[in-house]
């Protein structure tokens, strides 16, 4: 059961990056503590010196300019008033949060509880528990990736510019911080924009990767957002996010479905954060036993 959770919490946090082997991560057939900390420290026990680190985050969200198409003034003055909404993000300075997480898959059906903590810019921290027993744990840096798999008493890390072996894909930090805390993916140039109803869609394009974003006009929250790669035989990934609530003044999504879908497999996983907490003081523990082997 381990294995399956340890993969499920993968398919999560690299969902819709890339052109992932989803298929590679579910394994199991058919398979629910408030933590209270005084300090923000982030300390890894027992690191080994192989480890290589990069001085700083190797894989850069794409910045080179796409050309927009020509398009009526009306789109040009939506794009020109939606684009601050794009590039806008969340003001904190640590965010917590505990899910009950529901995944699907063609072989797996599975339901598990994830602790999200969160240092702005700088550390992703994921518990996973299963009937309240720890089954992994994930410490992402802007340059390393650790995972803590306690059923098999393994450890997997590797520089985050390589976590494509683990992955297996390439992921840069930001967009799997902006995937915890419910905003949009990447930045962007925005090549289209329409107006219906009580929606506004975006077209956002980089060198790598194409956004379709539905926002709600009543509050600019967003409703759907839809991301995959330039290739067309990669895999889609759809956001659905709902339950809009206020915490400590920001407005956040606390129910996200996530579908993906690779050839005529079809993965979804339903996020529902119970608690959300901003700017407390957090700890990340993550220490290595040393009875645990490192698995390569």
């Amino acid at each position: 059961m381990n294995k399956s959770i340890a993969g499920v919490i993968l398919v999560f946090m690299c969902s819709g990056l890339s052109s992932c082997s989803f298929h590679w991560h579910a394994t199991g057939k058919n398979a629910k503590n408030k933590d209270k900390t005084t300090n923000d420290t982030t300390q890894i026990a027992t690191a080994p010196p192989s480890l290589v680190q990069p001085a700083k985050d190797t894989i850069k969200p794409m910045t080179t300019a796409v050309a927009v198409p020509d398009m009526s003034s009306t789109a040009r003055q939506l794009i020109d008033q939606l684009t601050p909404l794009l590039n806008a993000r969340i003001d904190y300075r640590t965010f917590s949060g505990k899910a009950k997480v529901h995944f699907t898959g063609p072989d797996n059906d599975i339901q598990f509880t994830a602790h999200f903590r969160v240092r702005k810019d700088s550390v992703i921290w994921v518990n996973v528990t299963f009937d309240a027993f720890p089954v992994a744990r994930l410490f992402i840096t802007r340059d390393s990736f650790f995972l803590l798999n306690t059923k098999d008493k393994e450890i997997t890390r590797v520089p985050l510019s390589q976590a494509a072996k683990i992955l297996p894909t390439k992921v840069d930090f930001t967009s799997l911080q902006n995937l915890v805390t419910g905003e949009p993916l990447r930045k962007g140039t925005i090549t289209n924009a329409v107006s219906a109803g009580d929606s506004i869609a975006i077209d956002v394009e980089d060198s790598s990767y194409l956004q379709h974003i539905i926002f709600n006009k009543a509050d600019s929250t967003i409703r759907t957002g839809q991301l995959r790669t330039r290739d067309p035989k990669g895999p889609q990934a759809v956001t659905t996010y709902s339950s809009y609530e206020i915490f400590n003044s920001r407005k956040i999504s606390t129910y996200r479905t996530l579908k993906v879908l690779k050839g005529d497999e079809t993965y979804v996983l339903d996020m529902n954060f119970t608690k959300t907490d901003f700017d407390e003081d957090l700890n990340y523990p993550f220490s290595i036993p040393d009875t645990y082997t490192e698995k390569r």
